[in-house]
């Protein structure tokens, strides 16, 4: 295993084996460093370009960083949806929105 290795998973649902930037996922996989621009179907833009708009998208508004994690696949070893799978459902978790401060300062974009 790599050290730093990337936390999504990919198509055939293996881990990722590239290594991962400061926000747990590689380049290929990281929203920030794709175009994400929607596309004819509304979902972003997953063509690499390191930050903004393709050639294709130029001049277009991007989706949010949420929106584009919402589409990331993350790897889950126990094929159960959970890294810690519980005998029993616990139900629904809370789920808090995340300010773009907090993603901003989780993937270093400040």
């Amino acid at each position: 295993m790599i050290m730093n290795q990337c936390r999504a998973a990919t198509k055939k649902g293996e881990r990722c084996q590239v290594d991962a930037r400061p926000s747990g996922l590689c380049h290929v996989h990281d929203p920030v460093v794709r175009c994400r621009v929607p596309n004819a179907k509304g979902k972003p833009c997953v063509i690499s370009t390191g930050g903004g708009p393709c050639d294709r998208h130029e001049g277009q508004q991007q989706a949010s960083v949420e929106a584009a994690m919402d589409l990331v696949r993350l790897y889950d070893p126990t094929k159960t949806g959970s890294l810690f799978p519980a005998e029993e459902p616990l139900g629904e978790p809370e789920q808090t929105p995340l300010s773009q401060a907090f993603v901003a300062r989780t993937i270093n974009l400040g």
